[in-house]
């Protein structure tokens, strides 16, 4: 059904899913719903501001990996990560108090950074470093958030977030190192025509993430204003577990999008963007009938009484999750091509119903109409994207 680069690729993300998992789980346990909401507002703050330091570590590296050299790349890559880092750290945590700059700086540069060497190698269509430097990730925050909270008895939220430091500053030096062992590293010469490459592209592209992030998130800060950070713990953990079944979905998206990018055959790749979204709304399909069978008793042992709820909030967002498996792949088809401005109305058509359906039913149903919000934002941007496909 898949081949053996897409396989591997679906093996990793599977085992990144269940870390990721156990990490939720083991915050919940420890910290409670109050805990997880406090996590959960942190690290969307984080996502936000990678995402303005991926202009250029992102998506932008990939695209160039094939026509560009590597230093100055990610020369531009490393400049750009840490400016756009500190200034976006000092902007949010002003907002939240000044109390996470330090959180928000190093876990944000690290992450870009990171993001900048895997990408590359995805660029490259090297997807056995890819999958390695991704798979590390998660698997390395559980490692030191156990050593940091059981060894060294660190009980605060802090834990977790020291657990990111060192997991990101591991993986991004196995990453320099993979790369220098492939080639030396020499002091790049950075041309303003290539940063406008990289920053055009990657600006473009970020603005896209950005505004679908909000898509994903935007929820998350309306609760936390409204309802408080426990009810927002119980979403974040829905939320969590639904989008996990997007681990086949990505994985294909990924391997997807490298191939677009790597090949000037435009027909080959409208035909398997739609194969693999087939493949996608099957497989998402029969996890979702997994999660449905699954009774209720079995989250609350294993997330706690606090979360009671979560199989069911977990279960309404289903019809916009099966939305996103499938456009997943139309939207790195496009973004493989260049036509970002497609993903950007796309984003902005999601954006405009979150924010709209968040003010109505928000106040009104709390955490169910945060549910139908999401829902309805998926479904209508997935669906702009389809009959962007299907004109194409």
């Amino acid at each position: 059904m898949f081949s053996k680069g897409t396989s591997i690729t679906i093996a990793s993300k599977l085992v990144i899913l269940f870390v990721n998992f156990f990490l939720v789980v083991l915050s919940a346990q420890i910290w409670g719903s109050e805990g997880r909401g406090e996590i959960a507002l942190v690290i969307a703050n984080i996502a936000i501001i990678t995402i303005i330091a991926n202009i250029t570590c992102g998506s932008t590296v990939a695209f160039h990996a094939p026509r560009m050299g590597r230093d100055e790349l990610m020369g531009v890559a490393l400049i750009g990560a840490l400016v756009l880092s500190v200034t976006s750290s000092l902007i949010f945590s002003l907002i939240l108090g000044f109390e996470y700059f330090w959180h928000l700086f190093i876990i944000s540069a690290l992450m870009s950074l990171s993001n900048s060497v895997s990408l590359y190698w995805l660029g490259r269509e090297n997807i056995k470093w890819y999958n390695l430097l991704t798979l590390i990730v998660p698997i390395a925050i559980l490692g030191f958030l156990a050593l940091l909270y059981y060894s060294y008895g660190i009980t605060s939220v802090d834990a977790f977030f020291y657990a990111y430091y060192f997991a990101y500053a591991f993986v991004l030096i196995t990453g320099i190192i993979g790369l220098a062992g492939k080639e030396r590293f020499r002091w790049p010469g950075i041309s303003l025509s290539g940063v406008k490459k990289i920053v055009g592209y990657g600006f473009s592209n970020e603005l896209n993430y950005f505004i679908q992030f909000l898509n994903y998130r935007l929820t998350y800060f309306f609760i936390e204003e409204w309802l408080g950070l426990s009810p927002l713990g119980v979403f974040s953990v829905s939320v969590s577990i639904a989008e996990a079944i997007w681990v086949v979905s990505k994985s294909l998206s990924v391997i997807h999008f490298s191939k677009v990018v790597n090949s000037p055959n435009q027909y080959a790749n409208i035909q398997r963007t739609k194969v693999l979204a087939r493949q996608s709304l099957w497989v998402s399909l029969a996890i979702i009938a997994l999660l449905i069978v699954t009774p209720q008793s079995l989250f609350v042992f294993i997330f706690g009484n606090d979360f009671v709820d979560v199989k069911q909030f977990t279960i309404y967002l289903i019809p916009g999750i099966i939305a996103i498996a499938v456009s997943n792949l139309y939207g790195h088809y496009f973004a493989g091509i260049g036509k970002l401005n497609i993903l950007r109305n796309k984003s902005l058509i999601g954006l405009t119903a979150t924010l709209i359906l968040s003010l109505i039913l928000i106040p009104k149903y709390h955490l169910l109409g945060a549910c139908i919000t999401l829902n309805v934002s998926h479904i209508l941007s997935s669906g702009y994207l389809w009959y962007r496909f299907q004109k194409q």
